[in-house]
């Protein structure tokens, strides 16, 4: 029997802290590939742009000093991201699938142009 998924705002706050956690390594990731297209098609503009500001002003730091500034200064903004995505979650804050094969995934289902 498979764990029982659910959406974010469902999640407990440890559970959040988890999942916002290792969003925001992903995100991070693609903003320094510049692909976020997929994530930017899904949340609000306004807070994608309080996240990319604050990334972008400390681009020169590692992916491992940016997530915990992130979780310090923009935290309702990942939470509301996440929330937009429609990604479900088990009940320990893991992504039913990594946050790669999630974005790989919406690649695939788009139309392609001939």
């Amino acid at each position: 029997m498979s764990e029982q998924l659910v959406d974010y705002s469902s999640l407990s706050d440890e559970a959040k802290n988890h999942a916002r956690e290792d969003f925001i390594t992903f995100y991070i990731q693609q903003f320094k590939a510049d692909n976020l297209e997929v994530v930017s098609n899904l949340a609000d503009d306004q807070d994608l742009a309080m996240v990319n500001h604050l990334i972008g002003e400390n681009n020169f730091q590692t992916t491992d000093q940016l997530v915990p500034l992130c979780e310090r200064m923009v935290p309702g903004s990942f939470d509301r991201i996440l929330e937009s995505l429609g990604v479900e979650f088990n009940q320990d804050g893991e992504p039913e699938q990594t946050w790669n094969a999630w974005e790989r995934a919406i690649h695939a289902s788009l139309p392609v142009e001939d």
